[in-house]
């Protein structure tokens, strides 16, 4: 779970797609990291790179050059990594479409005004299973807030969210992801469900639970399919507005 009380879901396995490769798969995230550090961009894909339903579909420094290729690449998530002032952070916002989501990290804490946009900042600290999980909630339409509290009545955020449990901001309020009640599941579906949405993979769940890959995708899908929806973000957002995490 994200430090410094910041509170999110569910994470994926992350492919980087180098220049000239095929189009993500239908339903992966597809991510856009800007960041003024070169070695730093390179880090954060490779600390993503085994994490699924994800995939960079580029990575530049801020600047007019990036901004263009945020246009061709119509990106599902924006990843700022280490801004350097609220106010870049507040310019950024300014010049990019208002639609799309934005999650900082590290760097400096976003001001009041960026923070009621921003789909979420993490601090520099953040892991690999903490910032998928951000990056696949932030597409799925929620945010991240500080300890759960809820924003003030007169904030007038600029892209209006209501207030999910758990510190999720949820998105334009189209309900739960599923009206299955949590006593239908088996525990072992349960526990599967526990651990996909604290971000484990396959295996790490194969290894935790002591059961083959191939049992866990079962359950995986049996679980889909039983709460009627369509990949492992929705199972984590289903984790989180049951009251299960």
């Amino acid at each position: 779970m994200p430090e410094a009380g910041a509170e999110l879901v569910r994470t994926a396995r992350l492919r980087v797609l180098p220049g000239g490769a095929a189009a993500p798969a239908p339903g992966t995230v597809r991510i856009f990291l800007m960041g003024g550090d070169a070695l730093a961009r390179a880090g954060v894909m490779a600390l993503l790179a085994d994490h699924e339903g994800l995939a960079f579909v580029g990575d530049d420094e801020p600047g007019p050059r990036a901004l263009a290729a945020l246009r061709a690449h119509r990106p599902d998530v924006l990843v700022v990594h280490g801004p350097g002032e609220p106010r870049e952070v507040a310019a950024l916002l300014a010049d990019i479409d208002p639609e799309l989501p934005v999650l900082t990290v590290g760097g400096c804490e976003p001001d009041a005004a960026s923070a009621r946009i921003l789909r979420g900042h993490l601090p520099a600290t953040t892991t690999a299973r903490q910032l998928a999980a951000a990056v696949s909630l932030a597409a799925a339409g929620y945010a991240l807030s500080r300890g759960g509290r809820p924003e003030p009545e007169d904030a007038a955020p600029a892209r209006p969210r209501g207030i999910g449990r758990t510190g999720l901001r949820t998105g334009t309020g189209t309900g739960t992801v599923s009206d299955v009640p949590p006593d239908l599941l088996t525990d072992r579906e349960g526990q599967v469900l526990d651990l996909v949405s604290r971000g484990l993979s396959n295996t790490e769940i194969a290894q935790s639970l002591t059961l083959s890959e191939h049992t866990v995708k079962t359950h995986v899908q049996n679980l889909l399919q039983k709460l009627r929806v369509r990949n492992r973000v929705h199972v984590a957002i289903y984790a989180f507005e049951s009251g299960l995490r």
